[in-house]
């Protein structure tokens, strides 16, 4: 499943998400989950531990006010009363002090000047006031109680806010990293069998094998993909065997070896539009055995087949490396041959008789003379086009084997 950022894979290849993207946010997903339960549970222990806090700190501060106005209380004295509370109002965290008497009057009271910093800590950790009932000698004389506000409490709840911010950071980046190291680990080999794959399916890449991934399953995964290119690196290259030996059959004949008449009419449009291209000229030679019919009549087909492979190999004898020449019937041969100022039509015809014309041995212990006619034909003097150009050679041709008669 064709590196670094080279190697990483796309986040989406048409409307699916990758492997990499889908574990990011199951990582996501749990560090999350796994974050707000934690801050969620560190806040109600927050809370629950602040609230018995302050109901200790609301405790002491009303005992503490309770032996100060104890004796005011004992004579009624609402003077007395407040000055037993002013160490109370030097007290942070206290909103309002109030005291009454044993039958519940209001003697005095006092409220702080300074603003509740948060009016919603303060329903929460002090929806009621603490009272404490002052006693003497066993009967109760009066009650003090206290208020709360949050001006002790906001530190605390700031403080711990960022420590649970802290946390959740440092908790959010170390799994950050290890689920990219997981993520790592497992995509990366996922990632190589995946470029495998794709260089097989798009570019015929049999070659290409599975590295060890170090991961056991992936592993046992990438050699079966390993086994599997074997099996399909072999059959390619049986396959290639085969079509390259049928294609050397469909172009070639079977005797001589030689390009048959399906490779001649293709070579032969191609040399056409090449001299057209760049204003060339090519000859055309047309080769007919003279009386082979006589050899194969006398001799035999073996004999006949013996002769028509040594005539074909004479033939490409006398050619040059960039000549092309064909077997295009029983006994008929093609040959094109480029044309320069060096080169001539009637020396090269005579090569190819004087070379035809060594005797071939039969497989009987005879010996054959054969003999050929030639005809040639230009381009464009003699035709500008595949039909015109071989008939022209084939009718000088057959002017050649009349005068062979003749003499």
């Amino acid at each position: 499943m064709t590196g670094p950022a080279a190697n990483r894979p796309v986040e989406r290849i048409g409307a699916r998400t990758t492997l990499q993207k889908l574990l990011s946010r199951f990582h996501f997903g749990i560090t999350l989950f796994a974050v707000a339960l934690s801050g969620l549970t560190i806040l109600l222990a927050g809370v629950t531990a602040l609230r018995g806090y302050a109901d200790r700190n609301m405790e002491l501060a009303a005992r503490l006010g309770a032996y100060g106005v104890e004796p005011a209380l004992v004579f009624n004295d609402p003077v007395a009363v407040r000055e037993g509370l002013e160490p109370l109002t030097h007290i942070p965290g206290i909103a309002r002090l109030r005291v009454l008497d044993d039958v519940g009057r209001p003697l005095t009271q006092w409220t702080s000047p300074a603003a509740d910093p948060a009016p919603i800590l303060t329903r929460v950790f002090f929806p009621r006031p603490f009272a404490v009932t002052v006693q003497r000698n066993g009967s109760i004389i009066g009650t003090i109680e206290v208020w709360g506000d949050s001006s002790t409490l906001i530190d605390y709840v700031r403080i711990g806010l960022l420590a649970g911010l802290g946390c959740l950071l440092v908790t959010a980046l170390g799994t950050i990293f290890l689920a990219r190291r997981f993520e790592y680990e497992l995509v990366k080999p996922l990632n190589e069998i995946a470029t495998v794959a794709h260089d097989v399916r798009l570019h015929r890449r049999f070659d290409k094998r599975v590295q060890p991934l170090g991961i056991a399953e992936l592993d046992r995964l990438g050699g079966d993909i390993n086994a599997l290119l074997d099996e399909l690196q072999g059959w390619q290259g049986h396959m290639e065997s085969e079509r390259a030996m049928l294609a050397h059959r469909a172009s070639h004949d079977t005797l001589t070896e030689m390009p048959n008449r399906a490779a001649f009419d293709e070579q032969l449009g191609q040399r056409i539009q090449a001299a057209e291209t760049r204003g060339a000229r090519f000859a055309l030679l047309f080769i007919d055995a003279d009386n082979f019919k006589a050899a194969n009549d006398n001799f035999g087909h073996a004999a006949g087949d013996v002769v028509l492979v040594a005539l074909s190999a004479r033939i490409k004898e006398t050619l040059r490396k960039d000549d092309f020449a064909a077997r295009i019937g029983g006994d008929e041969f093609v040959v094109i041959v480029e044309l320069d100022d060096e080169t001539r039509t009637d020396g090269l015809a005579a090569r190819i008789r004087t070379s035809v014309a060594e005797p071939i041995l039969l497989p009987g212990g005879e010996s054959y003379r054969p003999a050929v006619s030639v005809g040639v034909a230009t381009f464009p003097d003699n035709g500008d086009d595949a039909i015109a150009l071989l008939t022209a050679a084939d009718a000088a041709m057959y002017a050649d084997k009349m005068s062979h008669r003749s003499r």
